[in-house]
């Protein structure tokens, strides 16, 4: 699935840009990149052919259901922010698998009740023993994390041309040990995502929903406003090193803006396409809830890229790699266990599923 590779894939535009740009600055043109490819969509494809355009969707929605996506994306933004950070201490393998564990318990807890018990307790069980296992793999490489690189703070000064260049301040004590500051990081990444999914579904399909394009653009839009305000305050109050400014971010490198932004077009192109697929109707429409299992095991692709391509775990003991891959395996357990639970629930009124509203659930 397109979707499935495009987030897997966007997070490596992050690590494409190098450990000593900053997650902070990185968010701000992920979230531009984000915004420009939903209203670019919408006001192209989302104008077309003999239903409602994405104009009209927009006027005719309800306040409510506006509000709910711009919060939806608010969550999603601040999981992203935090899932960013997670990846920066202790790379994109762990960070990933963390997250998206923590998301999927998020998803069992508001869907626990009647026939789907079972399997969602075992989807529950198996995404917290990927956070522990992952958690001692990450403890096992605290040596060899990418966060033991970064940049405690970032600083311009002037080279002997006198152009400014990005420098590294003098090393500081951290007090918290580097992993599990990604760990704690990427777990309320994780949550913060998961939480973003019931609000967003549920302004989209009701009787004055938004749509495909209008929700895409107005949960964007959310997520542009809260990196916004987020990032600053990370920017002066960090999760890791030192404050920095918004000069380097303006200074920046042309490159490392560019790939910010394409990570910003990837996720959002796979969020219009995951959003475009379950607005169909239904005798044509995939499975919703497969969707969001075809979702999650993005992160198994992005753990694979973490260990492949970018070679995190190079330097580090054998342990740590066990832990990740047994870690990942419990994690592809647990997408698996949610999807059975959804696609086997009968579809009775009083369990109607809160993630898709006006949804059946197949029998």
């Amino acid at each position: 699935m397109i979707a499935v590779l495009l987030l897997g894939i966007w997070s490596s535009t992050f690590k494409m840009a190098g450990s000593r740009w900053r997650y902070e600055l990185f968010s701000f043109d992920f979230a531009i990149g984000a915004m420009l490819f939903a209203l670019i969509s919408a006001y192209t494809v989302g104008n077309f052919g003999t239903d409602l355009g994405f104009s009209e969707h927009l006027m005719l929605s309800s306040k409510t259901n506006e509000a709910l996506a711009f919060f939806a994306g608010g969550l999603f933004a601040l999981g992203n922010l935090l899932l960013l950070a997670g990846i920066a201490l202790v790379g994109l393998s762990f960070a990933y698998a963390i997250g998206t564990a923590s998301a999927i318990i998020v998803l069992c807890a508001l869907e626990f009740s009647g026939f789907r018990a079972l399997f969602l307790a075992i989807s529950i069980g198996a995404a917290l023993l990927t956070i522990i296992f992952e958690a001692i793999g990450a403890n096992s490489a605290e040596e060899t994390l990418p966060g033991i690189n970064l940049p405690v703070m970032v600083r311009v000064r002037k080279s002997a041309s006198g152009r400014p260049t990005v420098g590294k301040a003098p090393q500081v004590k951290q007090g918290m040990k580097i992993a599990t500051k990604g760990i704690l990081v990427s777990i309320l990444g994780g949550l913060f995502i998961g939480g973003s999914l019931y609000p967003f579904s549920a302004s989209l399909l009701t009787s004055l929903g938004l749509g495909t394009f209008a929700g895409v653009v107005v949960f964007f839009a959310g997520a542009l406003g809260a990196t916004l305000v987020a990032g600053f305050l990370l920017m002066n109050a960090p999760i890791h090193g030192g404050p920095t400014t918004f000069k380097i971010y303006l200074r920046g490198p042309l490159g490392k803006h560019v790939l910010g932004v394409m990570g910003g077009v990837l996720c959002a192109a796979a969020v219009l396409i995951l959003t475009l697929l379950y607005s169909l109707k239904e005798d044509v429409r995939p499975d919703p809830l497969w969707l969001w299992a075809g979702a999650l095991g993005a992160s198994v692709l992005a753990a694979f890229l973490g260990l492949t391509i970018w070679r995190e775990l190079s330097q580090a003991p054998g342990a740590a790699s066990r832990s990740l891959i047994v870690g990942v395996l419990l994690l592809v357990a647990a997408i698996g266990a949610l999807a059975v639970a959804m696609d086997k629930t009968p579809p009775l009124p009083s369990t109607q599923s809160k993630l898709l509203p006006q949804a059946q659930l197949p029998g």
